[in-house]
């Protein structure tokens, strides 16, 4: 003899089904306990939503350009974008404005200030992505760029979109400071070694002179100083060549340095602005919520009302 399992015992898909049906019947016979029920329970539902506490990340992005000019003569940027992001630019003084400034964390800070600016890093994310500046870029190749996105988390929608807005700010603002700088020492350094080597230059010239004229006062010939003569020149031709590149080097970075003082040598494009939705969205999404929670709950709810009201006659 076989030995039945309990599923045998069960009733099977269809049988289930015509339960079900006749379960939504019965609770749909108090029709207007079943709708009362099934609204209170999407009202629930939809208010639930309207109390929560929402998270606010809005995304700042912008798009990054080298200016189309020879690579050499501008400064890098970083190719590893978002680590130099949030440990070069995002530094603790800056950061500390802003949490003062929007009064961001304000028991943490009077506890403990480090906490607090832990806790604005960790509520703030960045992303990079379409970043070209990881590859090396050649003389007469296209300019290179990259999109950096910045966000703050928070509870409140203003505070976030305003602390977003001004870290975006801050980035712009930081990098610009910051090539300028790398221009005006780049031009600096080659303006001082084209100084150094045109003093050289001159040197050498007047050490040429003196020889020829010791040479032509000499009595006779002297073959020592026809061979420091001979030195000398074959040194001039090497420092001339020397004196004019780095003369075009001073040249192009002078014009590098003039063009990064006036935010030329690295454009920086708003993409997205931080943008939130009008807070007329999420009156959307609850009307939403509690339509779909009203449909959807009707014949779950009729079926609980017949379950229970199974065994005490019709109505």
């Amino acid at each position: 003899m076989t030995e039945q399992n309990w599923l045998d015992d069960e009733a099977g898909v269809g049988a289930s089904l015509r339960q079900g049906v006749t379960l939504v019947g019965r609770g749909l016979r108090r029709r207007w306990l079943t709708l009362l029920a099934t609204a209170l329970l999407a009202s629930a539902l939809a208010g639930a939503l309207a109390v929560a506490k929402r998270d606010y990340a809005p995304r700042f992005v912008l798009r990054v350009v080298e200016a189309d000019r020879d690579p050499s003569s501008m400064p890098r940027l970083k190719r590893q974008l978002g680590e130099y992001v949030r440990e070069a630019i995002f530094t603790s003084e800056p950061l500390y404005n802003l949490i003062r400034r929007h009064g961001l964390y304000p028991t943490l800070m009077r506890r403990n200030a480090r906490s607090a600016l832990d806790s604005f890093r960790e509520d703030i994310t960045v992303d990079v992505y379409q970043n070209y500046f990881v590859e090396e870029r050649a003389a007469g190749d296209l300019p290179r760029s990259a999109r950096v996105a910045v966000s703050y988390h928070s509870t409140e929608r203003e505070l976030s979109l305003a602390v977003t807005r001004d870290l975006g700010a801050l980035i712009i603002r930081h990098e610009l400071a910051a090539r300028r700088e790398q221009a005006l020492d780049a031009a600096r350094n080659a303006d001082r070694a084209r100084d150094t080597l045109q003093q050289a230059l001159l040197q050498r010239s007047e050490e040429m002179l003196a020889k020829q004229n010791q040479i032509g006062r000499a009595s006779a010939p002297d073959p020592r100083l026809q061979v420091e003569l001979v030195s000398l020149l074959g040194s001039l031709g090497a420092l001339e060549r020397q004196a004019q590149a780095a003369e075009r080097r001073a040249a192009t970075l002078d014009l590098g340095a003039a063009l990064e003082r006036r935010g030329i040598g690295l454009s920086f494009e708003v993409v997205d602005d931080a943008t939130l939705p009008s807070g007329g969205g999420r009156l959307q999404t609850e009307i939403l919520v509690a339509v779909s929670s009203f449909v959807l709950g009707l014949p779950l709810v009729a079926m609980a009302m017949g379950a229970f009201y199974r065994g005490r006659g019709p109505a």
